[in-house]
């Protein structure tokens, strides 16, 4: 049975509101109980395991050490690390004592900078030298970089370090501490927007956390029997709450597969394998992972203990949906939430039934309104999705300061939804991505659901391009499915002939190799309206100019870059800008 039910939930957010406090409360009740497992790099070694008494032991010596350091409360601890059993008594030891902030391993070196610093960072957990993640050369080069450069502790996950104090250092440190200050103070950070030179980190109070954790759990449906092999990153709320500490407030193992996680090829091409070996229950990933592993061969697996996947931080194709369910004959459950509800705001109960296609409803202690704030949530409301709850985080921290703070009120969430008749929520959009073509509000998710209809597409996303009649129109990006082609042609009659309503009908239809990501695994929509642009310019260009090169690397997608081997003449750049104003494009200086 799950430590936490529906008549002591409550009790537990009251008497348990800190990470900490959620992990020493489960290491009393369930000492020799494995919390983490980690798989070798070949996958075929025996996995490291680790207990609830262990680990709990663990975090205690790092939170002594860091404390040692003279670190407060309000200064952070940085975290780059991998899957690795030390990124989680790091994180929750950095949070008992000061601010656990971690952080995109995929960061460039100057971004890592700019976001150190923001965060007044005193101390930096991170990785040594390893051959297949360059983490550390850009940590190094970041730290030396800043005004006061924080002390740097290496985990030898490649078996070495180099130039930072080790790890079994701090570790073997037996000083006792006192968990730091209220449960309200900020406990975590975590990046959620901002460019490199403007980052903006959510601040997550201790309190948000341990009670999202709680509410992920019981949302769930997760209980101390539950072995989740999770592929989530730990840098972001889903996979650092949802997963890990979701997980971890009820007893259950959370297994890593590898350091390298999903991005590790092997674990892609045998993950049913690894789930029977080891006996998983849950699978945790995002939508593109479950894309990722569609193909993978099943063999001989046996799945009998393999009980459903969990999936969230962006939209799921239904159509892979229900091809992933019909080929390995489990059920595929979704939540929702977002950094600002620390991970968590709707989900589907875990119970073996197969779920509607929507992110279930709302968790235990959560309040969710659609189109204005406490309106009644019930069938057919639809609208902006507004949450509020001990959940919801305190602002954004920013070179200027706090901003945005809900101060225990409604958060926008800029998502749109629907209630279905069933009381699940639908996400149906985000307000930012609706294409308005000639006042007609398209939902890119209509078009990207047809697409992923055909045989052919693997992936699919529709964005909004320049247009100088309509405003903008719809395009669609698609990615082929493993040994098959996409012809353009082909795939816009059959989109044509499922949408209804002639607007919605993309323009133009683009054939990758791969989507562009976000670190966080979401498809990354800016990067594809920059494309689009591309597209659009060098059209308009190719009427007037000739051999001229096109980039657009404004996040907005509203300045374009333009080159030429014959330089452009003023009365030439004067037509092209005149030419782009029409649609509300300009050439960068």
């Amino acid at each position: 049975m799950s430590i936490v039910t529906s008549t002591c939930l409550r009790r537990r957010m009251e008497l348990m509101p800190t990470p900490f406090e959620l992990l020493a409360d489960t290491a009393r009740q369930l000492p020799q109980q494995t919390a983490l497992e980690f798989l070798p790099n070949d996958l075929d070694g025996a996995p490291l395991k680790i207990s609830y008494q262990q680990l709990l032991q663990d975090v205690q010596s790092v939170a002594a050490a860091l404390k040692a350091t003279g670190i407060r409360e309000d200064e952070s601890v940085a975290i780059l690390l991998p899957f690795v059993p030390q990124a989680v008594s790091a994180l929750i030891a950095a949070s008992a004592v000061a601010v656990a902030f971690p952080v995109n391993l995929l960061l460039s070196a100057q971004a890592i900078r700019s976001q150190l610093t923001l965060a007044r960072c005193r101390v930096v957990v991170t990785l040594g030298p390893h051959p297949a993640l360059d983490v550390h050369a850009r940590v190094m080069q970041a730290v030396e970089s800043m005004d006061s450069a924080p002390i740097v502790v290496e985990v030898p996950v490649a078996g070495h370090v180099q130039g930072g104090v080790p790890w079994d250092g701090v570790i073997d440190s037996g000083s006792a501490f006192e968990p730091a200050g209220s449960p309200d103070r900020v406990g975590a950070l975590v990046h959620t927007g901002g460019t490199t030179g403007h980052p903006k980190l959510a601040r997550l109070s201790l309190r948000n956390m341990a009670v999202a954790a709680l509410m992920a759990s019981a949302g769930l449906g997760i209980n101390s029997s539950e072995r989740l092999l999770t592929g989530l990153p730990l840098f972001h709320v889903g996979g650092a709450i949802d997963a890990l500490l979701a997980a971890l407030a009820v007893g259950a193992t959370v297994v890593f597969p590898t350091a390298l996680g999903m991005r590790n090829p092997a674990v892609i091409q045998r993950i049913w394998e690894v789930i029977a070996r080891h006996r998983i229950t849950l699978l945790g990933v995002v939508p593109t992972s479950l894309a990722a592993i569609r193909e993978s061969p099943l063999g001989v697996s046996d799945l009998s203990q393999f009980r459903a996947i969990m999936t969230g931080g962006s939209s799921l194709p239904e159509d892979l949906s229900l091809q992933m369910q019909a080929r390995v004959g489990k059920p595929i459950y979704q939540l929702y939430g977002m950094t600002e509800s620390s991970g968590i705001a709707t989900a589907q109960l875990i119970d073996g039934q197969r779920a509607a296609h929507a992110a279930g409803t709302p968790v235990p202690g959560v309040e969710v309104s659609l189109g204005e704030p406490g309106a009644d949530y019930c069938p057919g409301a639809k609208g902006e999705i507004l949450i509020r709850g001990p959940n919801i985080f305190q602002g954004y921290l920013t070179a200027q300061g706090v901003i945005d703070d809900p101060q225990g009120g409604w958060f926008s969430s800029g998502d749109l939804g629907a209630v279905a008749a069933n009381g699940e929520l639908r996400i149906v959009g985000r307000s930012k991505d609706v294409i308005i073509r000639s006042g007609h509000n398209i939902d890119p998710q209509v078009i990207e659901d047809v697409a992923h209809q055909h045989l052919c597409v693997a992936q699919a996303a529709a964005v909004a391009m320049p247009d100088e009649y309509a405003g903008e129109v719809p395009v669609l990006f698609v990615v082929a499915r493993t040994g098959m082609a996409v012809w353009p042609a082909e795939l816009s009659s059959f989109v044509t002939q499922h949408i209804a309503e002639p607007p919605a009908r993309p323009k133009h239809i683009f054939v990758l190799d791969e989507l562009p990501l976000t670190p966080f695994g979401k498809v990354a929509r800016f990067r594809l309206r920059q494309l689009a642009v591309e597209h659009r310019v060098k059209e308009l260009l190719a009427e007037v100019f000739d051999a001229a090169s096109v980039t657009c690397s404004d996040p907005m997608a509203k300045r374009v870059g333009i080159a030429s081997e014959k330089r452009l003449t003023a009365a030439q750049r004067k037509d092209i800008e005149r030419m782009l104003k029409r649609f509300d494009l300009q050439v960068e200086d």
